[in-house]
């Protein structure tokens, strides 16, 4: 829906360990990630081709070109985006990857399923709020208390709807 690409280089969730690696490639002007946290886990980006913008919060905005990289470590609000004309491809390394590799393979099935905005995001508030459960995702912005809160409810109403069941069936492990 985006126009991105991902392709999975060692996954946790085929056996590869606890690490999550993969490569992706955003289009130009293509919007990444909006800023969020991961409580639990290290993520870093390392660009290979055109340029990354990593968007630390507080106004605080680093550009990667091909050869940088950074260390985003738990708690660090974080989010990217491709700032130039040309598509950027950087590969992401994530310690604790099993939630995150659930996510991204769940947002991109619903894609694929037809169940997303133009924006790419789900349709159904259930499969979004399991979603961000799975990948330890907290968007910064809006009171983290209640997002938790919500997750919650949203995971127990698609659990209690089958709706967790559907989505493990879209996303297929690997």
């Amino acid at each position: 829906m985006t126009g991105d690409q991902i392709a999975f280089l060692a996954s946790p969730l085929s056996g590869d360990g606890a690490e999550l690696r993969f490569r992706c490639t955003l289009p130009p002007r293509g919007e990444g990630a909006p800023l969020h946290v991961h409580d639990t886990m290290t993520e870093t980006f390392a660009v290979e081709a055109g340029v990354l913008e990593v968007d630390l919060g507080a106004g605080q905005r680093v550009l990667l070109t091909a050869g940088e990289a950074i260390a985003i470590p738990p708690g660090t609000p974080h989010g990217f985006r491709n700032p130039g004309d040309e598509p950027v491809t950087f590969l992401t390394t994530a310690d604790e990857g099993e939630g995150l590799e659930t996510f991204l393979r769940g947002m991109y099935a619903l894609a694929a399923a037809g169940e997303t905005t133009a924006a790419g995001m789900p349709r159904d508030p259930r499969a979004l709020g399991l979603l961000l459960g799975y990948g330890n995702l907290v968007m910064v912005g809006a009171p983290r208390g209640l997002q938790i809160a919500l997750l919650g409810l949203l995971g127990w109403v698609a659990r209690l709807t089958g709706a967790d069941r559907r989505l493990a069936r879209l996303v297929r492990q690997p």
